[in-house]
């Protein structure tokens, strides 16, 4: 059996030929291309994933109009026309004041024909001191260009007017009536006057503000719908004026 075993293939019994290696740690057998061209390379671990980052949220950014811009440039309903009636009030107020103060005797006299002697000096002084208080937020009204509070200093004046009217008819007095409704008339209109100017300025602001958005309709907004009946009718009223 040995004998014909290296009859067929000698090469297999020279001595000096080496053994494969069979552990696997050697060269590749001859004939495999493949093994032999591509050199090992050590794997590499794979790269750790980043976690998603957060959404990010959008800056906030202040309605037009807002409450930052109504404390910087007054409120949304003050009209550059609220300047000449804020003016004209706090004009008749000091006046009012002067004169009592340079013809006191005079007012006296005058309110102890509508009062007894008594308590003339005590209502005069009650109001001259309701006319400070209505004068000072006049002021305060147009400095902070709050077109709301002159209705305070418009209702106490058309109330103190109204208030003489029924008095001189109680006591006959046709001459301070006239006086009296003319002043209260004029009150009116003043008051009038004022309301439809604030709605005039509001519909301005809600077109600004439309404006600003991009032709979106403001969030919170004064439209025309949004207009009272009173509000309507004042405005009209004024657009009918003459413009030089």
């Amino acid at each position: 059996m040995m004998t014909v075993s290296a009859g067929s293939n000698p090469e297999r019994t020279r001595p000096d030929q080496q053994l494969p290696d069979r552990s696997g740690t050697g060269s590749p057998p001859p004939g495999d291309a493949t093994m032999m061209d591509a050199p090992a390379t050590p794997a590499t671990p794979a790269a750790p994933v980043p976690p998603p980052a957060p959404p990010v949220q959008p800056a906030a950014t202040p309605p037009a109009g807002g409450s930052g811009t109504a404390a910087r440039q007054g409120g949304q309903s003050w009209h550059r026309m609220h300047y000449a009636v804020g003016v004209f009030l706090l004009a008749y107020g000091v006046t009012g004041l002067a004169t009592a103060a340079l013809l006191w005797g005079d007012r006296r006299d005058e309110f102890e024909a509508y009062f007894a002697s008594g308590p003339a000096v005590g209502l005069l002084v009650l109001v001259k001191a309701v006319e400070v208080l209505l004068v000072l937020i006049t002021a305060a009204g147009l400095a902070r260009r709050r077109d709301m509070w002159f209705v305070a200093p418009l209702a106490g004046w058309m109330a103190g007017f109204a208030m003489f009217a029924v008095l001189d008819v109680l006591k006959g007095r046709w001459g301070g009536l006239l006086e009296h409704v003319l002043y209260l008339a004029g009150f009116v209109v003043l008051l009038f006057l004022s309301y439809g100017l604030s709605a005039k300025a509001q519909l301005a602001a809600a077109a600004r503000a439309r404006r600003e958005a991009g032709g979106e309709a403001a969030g919170d907004g004064l439209g025309e719908g949004r207009l009272t009946r009173t509000q309507e009718f004042a405005l009209s009223a004024i657009n009918r004026l003459p413009r030089r």
